[in-house]
């Protein structure tokens, strides 16, 4: 984190309806491929996804969400996004530290998750919390065209 930059003082609430469209928002200007705005809202409908959002604790605005799926004894981070002008304040590590909180307390043993190889910056920051690559998918992303590595996290 750059040292100009300051922690955001935010707290991390469940998804509910009436923040989806809030999400929906960073998702548009942080995602290539992004959910659909009916997506969002269908991930309140199943047990096994847990997502939560950062919000700004003087302002109430959203600035950050993420979201995992648990799959018996295995997590899959399927969204992480900050606004861009809230991002280098420390909101990506709390909103991974909340989920893999999730993910240890519903005794996953690992947490899966796919990254653009483009990506540095999430990829540092997936390294930084104990993600390994293992292995790619050749042209998973569409737009643009691109290679997605595959990283876990071996809980503890």
């Amino acid at each position: 984190m750059d040292s100009n930059q300051q922690i955001c003082d935010v707290e991390l609430v469940p998804l509910s309806l009436e923040l989806c469209e809030d999400v929906y928002c960073i998702a548009v200007e942080s995602l290539p491929e992004h959910w659909s705005l009916q997506g969002v809202k269908d991930v309140l409908r199943y047990d096994n996804n847990i997502f939560c959002v950062a919000r700004e604790k003087d302002s109430g605005t959203i600035v950050g969400f993420a979201g995992i799926m648990m799959i018996v004894d295995e997590a899959e981070l399927l969204n992480i996004a900050v606004s861009p002008k809230h991002r280098k304040k420390g909101i990506a590590q709390k909103l991974i530290d909340y989920v893999v909180r999730e993910a240890q307390g519903r005794n996953a043993v690992r947490m899966l998750l796919e990254v653009r190889r483009s990506n540095e910056a999430a990829r540092c920051l997936y390294e930084k919390n104990g993600f390994t690559a293992f292995a790619e998918r050749k042209g998973y992303y569409s737009n643009p065209k691109e290679d997605a590595i595959i990283m876990e996290k071996r809980m503890e």
